[in-house]
């Protein structure tokens, strides 16, 4: 067929979609189900009239599901998945993804070989690709159907992660009549490919989306940029996966998709981000559209009437082998891992909503042409996807909602008060406007608001009051959400501390929703930085990488203060602003956020009087970037908008990136003090001569470290000693924190026995506030020895005496 009426009969099909997709607005059937008898009621149509026998050319084959069809549908999907919900819940998604997935295809193939006249090989074959859930599918339903977070995140992740096992089990299936037998050699052997094909798919996709990831920013690249790499990456990470390196397509794009939301569509403006997704919206109502109607032109209603009564075991079959993973495995897992339950009724919509489709009529069409029984297998394949598509999906809302799925939480119920007397107070506004502009009268506006009280109206007004203060709390959450993502777009945060402030949050609104929520749960990259501080504080090769480190972090931590106390106002004031709120938990929230923002000022002025010169520094180079980045914004909103043209804007963007280039680092935050006179005050070193101390001084290092930093560790070993330029340090033994045995301050010293030998730490010292120090280690000690007589015979001196006090005890 010439590419010329490929493109007319694919525009034909897309506008039949369409028309369907009006017609579902008005029907309760899902808009897939409907694509799909559409589909094979045009493949019916096909087959007995010749004029439109063209259409049987467009069916389904394994290529077009896989390189044209899925990447772009798991993309989509990926990209808007929760990664944190996902990992909060990834053990029941990999128990069902792995064991559950293959104890259905022993259900269904050992059932089907005792019932029907199937060989072994035939029915495990089945077995194995028709077990996994279907990604498309189910992604596509729950989607339309709206269903509850958890569920989504429970069903989509599963039908995510289960590829993998469903194509390494049909392809060890389908080679065994070449094996002449079956050991544990070979059981290894299937094991292993099964980790590679699903670990390597998580590492290249992982690898590629991150490269991509720092490649968009690297480039200051626009939204334009960002919507085509995406599509890049969505199509690229599947082929490089699959077909290149024989891994997982699907897990290479699940996460090259995670990647790039963390580290790439975060950070872009949110009208860009929302650019991004309205497109690639477009693009799966595309692939869905077209997809599903292949699907219905690929099934021959005859064909299907010859294989009934094996059809209709194997969907027998199909129900059980899911409802054996669903209601025991998914209830084990909950408790061995003390998880939130999963009620009953989410139980049912798992193992109902458990879809087959596109993939698995892919999987089977990859079946060698030449092997007797595929056309059996295919023909029941195909009625098990259309019962899942037109039974199982078709239904599954009625469902939910007699299980009550529909109804309103507490908290919802909460949050549809506020939406509803918000949006009379709107609709009131926008009246009055009209009626002050003379526009309407008195009496229109009285009778439009009778009418549109009617709507907005408030059916209970009682609410408990448990659920009154919680959605107080959510809703200054989300303005604190809000706000953070304007100052980082604005470029008041860098990349890692918006996202530090963002963890933060997220784990405050989890601990409001959830009573499983660990409300003292630490902040990960909190962790992260504890442990690179242990890791490399005593270490001589890292000692500039970690004061670059720790000034960075003392940077992020003025930056976090300040941005908090802007968070804090924008929270404060729109919740004035807000009428419908009880005033007495309304106020209660407005004086926590005083507080904080309170605690922040105290803590900014105490780094101001004791850096004076930095902060200033600091504080100007920050407003100078912010006012900047925040014009550049601006600028590029402007010209989206067509308010400015493209020469104007080119202009402005250029004088913008010169001034951002021209802006002067910051120094170190350590006062200017002289550290040869520090070291001088060593007594191990007091006495030497001034050209010795310069020398040391040259090899010492400025340390930065912020308050609850632990600059060294009981039980250490190290070889360091430490002068306090600036600062306080408590010393203390481990576990007895509250009662240290001495503080430190400006001058003072510590840790200068291990000059002499590598020593092991006796006590915990750890900064009070934030403390500069130099640190000088026995390496660079020992340097300066062997070229300086004086040096090197005190060391000598002080060792010999060291050791004499050792024999006479």
């Amino acid at each position: 067929m010439p590419l010329s009426e490929v493109v007319l009969v694919v525009m034909g099909l897309l506008t039949v979609a369409m028309i369907a997709a009006a017609i579902c607005r008005n029907i309760p059937v899902p808009y897939t189900v409907v694509l799909v008898i559409v589909g094979t009621v045009l493949g019916f149509i096909a087959r007995h009239y010749p004029e439109f026998a063209f259409l049987i050319k467009f069916q389904l084959t394994k290529d077009i599901v896989l390189f044209l069809f899925l990447p772009a549908l798991i993309f989509e999907s990926a990209i808007n998945l929760d990664a944190r919900s996902l990992m909060k819940d990834i053990m029941p998604i990999l128990v069902l993804a792995v064991p559950a997935m293959l104890i259905s295809a022993a259900i269904i193939g050992i059932g089907l070989w005792l019932i029907q006249d199937f060989t072994l090989f035939h029915a495990l074959l089945f077995g194995a690709l028709i077990s996994a859930t279907d990604p498309v599918a189910v992604i596509a339903l729950f989607k339309e159907l709206g269903a509850p977070q958890r569920l989504t995140t429970l069903v989509e992740g599963e039908s995510l992660f289960n590829d993998a096992t469903a194509i390494v089990f049909f392809n060890i299936i389908l080679v065994l009549p070449a094996v002449h037998s079956f050991g544990l050699y070979d059981a290894g052997i299937a094991i292993f490919d099964f980790f590679k094909v699903f670990l390597g798919g998580v590492c290249v996709g992982t690898v590629i989306g991150i490269l991509f990831s720092e490649l968009l920013f690297r480039m200051r690249a626009g939204v334009s940029s960002y919507l085509v790499m995406s599509i890049v990456l969505a199509y690229g990470s599947f082929v490089i996966a699959d077909h290149v390196l024989d891994v997982s397509g699907v897990m290479a794009v699940v996460s090259a998709a995670i990647a790039l939301g963390i580290l790439g569509f975060s950070r872009i403006p949110q009208t860009e981000r929302e650019t991004v997704d309205e497109t690639w919206d477009v693009i799966v109502l595309i692939c869905n559209s077209l997809l599903f109607l292949l699907v219905g032109l690929s099934v021959d209603v005859s064909q299907l009437y010859s294989h009934l009564d094996s059809i209709a075991i194997a969907i027998v079959l199909v129900l059980l082998a899911r409802a054996a993973g669903v209601y025991t495995m998914v209830p084990a897992t909950i408790r061995l891992f003390s998880l939130p339950n999963v009620s009953m009724g989410e139980r049912h919509i798992m193992w109902w909503g458990g879809l087959k489709g596109g993939l698995a009529i892919a999987i089977v069409l990859s079946i060698p042409v030449d092997m007797p029984g595929r056309e059996t297998l295919l023909y029941i394949t195909l009625g098990v996807v259309l019962f899942s598509l037109l039974i199982n999906a078709s239904t599954i809302r009625p469902l939910m909602n007699r299980l009550g799925f529909n109804n309103f939480t507490g908290d919802e119920v909460a949050e549809l008060k506020h939406g509803l007397i918000q949006s009379q107070q709107y609709a009131d506004k926008i009246l009055h406007s009209f009626l002050d502009a003379g526009l309407i009268s008195r009496s229109t506006q009285q009778l439009i608001q009778n009418k549109t009280k009617q709507v907005f109206r408030v059916d209970d007004d009682s609410s408990d009051e448990s659920i009154e203060s919680r959605h107080v709390h959510i809703t200054a959450l989300r303005i604190e959400m809000h706000e953070l993502k304007y100052l980082y777009d604005i470029g008041f945060l860098q990349y890692y501390t918006y996202l530090s402030i963002k963890n933060s949050l997220q784990h405050e609104r989890e601990s409001i929703n959830s009573d499983h929520a660990q409300k003292n749960q630490s902040n990960v990259f909190l962790k992260i930085e504890s442990m690179l501080i242990r890791w490399f504080r005593e270490v001589n090769w890292a000692t500039g990488l970690l004061a670059r480190y720790q000034y960075l972090r003392f940077s992020q931590s003025l930056q976090r203060d300040i941005a908090g106390i802007l968070i804090c106002e924008k929270v404060i004031e729109q919740l004035n602003q807000i009428d419908d709120f009880n005033a007495a938990f309304k106020q209660q929230v407005i004086d926590e956020y005083t507080a904080r923002s309170v605690r922040r000022k105290e803590r900014l002025e105490r780094v101001a009087e004791d850096f004076p010169d930095f902060y200033l520094r600091f504080e100007t180079r920050l407003f100078a970037k912010v006012a900047l980045v925040a014009a550049e914004f601006f600028n590029n909103e402007a010209h989206h908008n067509g308010e400015i043209g493209s020469k104007v804007h080119t202009n402005i963007e250029r004088r913008i990136y010169q001034a951002l280039n021209q802006l002067q680092p910051i120094s170190d935050p350590a006062p200017k003090l002289r550290p040869s006179d520090l070291i001088g005050m060593v007594p191990l070193l007091n006495g030497l001569s001034s050209v010795v101390l310069e020398r040391l001084s040259k090899l010492a290092k400025a340390l930065t470290f912020l308050p609850g930093d632990l600059v060294i560790g009981e039980g250490e070993k190290g070889d360091s000693l430490y002068i306090i330029t600036h600062g306080l340090v408590s010393v203390y033994k481990e576990g007895h924190e509250s009662t240290p045995i001495a503080s430190l301050r400006d001058g003072d010293f510590f840790g200068e026995m291990a000059l002499l030998d590598t020593q092991v730490r006796t006590a915990n010292v750890r900064a009070v506030k934030s403390t500069t120090l130099l640190r000088l280690s026995r390496k660079d000690v020992l340097s300066i020895a062997s070229k300086e007589p004086e040096l090197k015979q005190r060391l000598e001196e002080i060792s010999s005496s060291r050791k004499s006090d050792l024999q006479s005890d």
